[in-house]
């Protein structure tokens, strides 16, 4: 009786053989599954994204609507055409207005991502970090990468690699661009564009200095690992209430993704409560046209805000955290938002929430010649986006 034997070494090519082919057909699948809801859909969008020479942006989410709309604006205005892609179907970009902009929904953010691993254009902008870090990898038909900030937060907070493979970025600060340079020398990256640009969506706010009706104290903390919240969040809000404060909580928007179960336990507490008033919104102009005083973590973005927009004076938390998995574990610097508090604000520890009376009447006086060392082109920062994107664009070889 003779058996078939086969020697390892030509065992292992079999298997590798075996494996590559398997990985072919089920990358083939997962492609055909992602694209099929498209196929059949009266639209002008087949799965494809094939634009060669177009300006290409991407947003993950209505949250960031605003971030883009001052930049598409002003291509507008100058007869610039582009491409605006979404993976949110209540995007209003979907419905911008003008011959010049093509807009389309292009699924989910798993599938979105999948389907921009194959993206064909010229320069894509986004506000989605970790390019070729997880899911979503470089295309070799994109010339271009640009990333732009969608808030004046610095990047401590950051996962690490967020910015790594972009070819540009548009950042808010001095103090993003230092810190940027720094890790770009750290990890020896290939030299990146960093753009003076600006906040964009501070050219779509309302000033308001209006303090008279006031009555509110705003909570809101970032969201998962990075916030004193969930530590002691239901001991700050039963603190003020006690004290016959009304209490405005706005979650993150992400945390009613990431930490859904620990907002519904903390809410359930307060929920019936006359002094206690829950914000869902996206806009966060009510809450805070309504508080007097902010209360939020020292690496939650919503301090420029605070600040910039509203003038309203802010307690910040400086909560001791693992670093562990983000930029500020490789940082020698203080987030930015420590050196605005210092300037227009106060901070706290963990410690001083249970004698949070003591802050309560805290007033700052500010204008904004004061802030110009924290933030870049205050409310003109949607032109000066769209001039330095043209600017690559045009540089750019076809």
């Amino acid at each position: 009786m003779y058996f078939l034997y086969i020697d390892p070494g030509t065992g292992s090519v079999l298997i590798s053989l075996i494996s590559s082919i398997f990985l072919l057909i089920w990358t083939n699948i997962k492609s055909f599954l992602y694209k099929s809801p498209y196929l059949f859909k009266k639209n002008d969008f087949n799965g494809e994204l094939n634009f060669s020479n177009d300006i290409v942006f991407f947003n993950e989410g209505l949250k960031y609507w605003n971030v883009f709309k001052p930049i598409l604006d002003e291509l507008v205005k100058v007869n610039q055409p582009f491409i605006y892609l979404t993976s949110d179907l209540d995007d209003p970009g979907l419905n911008f207005s003008s011959t010049l902009c093509k807009s389309l929904y292009v699924g989910p953010m798993k599938s979105s991502l999948f389907l921009l691993n194959s993206l064909k254009a010229k320069i894509l902008i986004t506000t989605t970090p970790q390019l070729n870090i997880l899911e979503w990898k470089c295309s070799e038909n994109v010339i271009h990468y640009c990333y732009i900030f969608h808030s004046p937060v610095d990047i401590h907070a950051y996962k690490f690699f967020s910015f790594d493979y972009f070819d540009s970025i548009l950042c808010t600060s001095d103090f993003q661009i230092r810190n940027l340079e720094y890790l770009n020398n750290l990890r020896k990256i290939k030299s990146q564009q960093l753009f003076k640009t600006g906040c964009t969506y501070y050219d779509l706010i309302e000033n308001y200095t209006d303090f008279s009706d006031r009555d509110n104290i705003l909570i809101a903390p970032t969201w998962g690992d990075r916030t004193f919240f969930f530590e002691n969040g239901e001991i700050l809000i039963q603190k003020l209430i006690s004290l016959g404060h009304k209490v405005i909580l706005r979650p993150h928007p992400q945390s009613w993704i990431s930490d859904k179960e620990k907002l519904k336990s903390i809410i359930s507490n307060f929920r019936d409560n006359p002094l206690f008033k829950l914000d869902e919104n996206i806009d966060n102009r009510n809450s805070f046209i309504n508080s007097k005083l902010l209360i939020t973590d020292i690496t939650s973005g919503i301090i420029y805000d605070s600040i910039l927009i509203y003038k309203t004076p802010i307690l910040a938390v400086d909560y001791d955290n693992d670093n562990v998995g983000y930029e500020l574990s490789n940082l020698e610097s203080n987030p930015s938002t420590k050196f605005l508090i210092q300037d227009f604000g106060k901070l706290i520890s963990q410690k001083d929430i249970l004698k949070i009376d003591k802050y309560l009447s805290l007033k700052i006086k500010i204008s904004e010649d004061d802030f110009k060392n924290h933030i870049y082109n205050f409310r003109n920062s949607g032109e000066v986006a769209s001039n330095q994107i043209l600017s690559v664009y045009k540089s750019l070889k076809p």
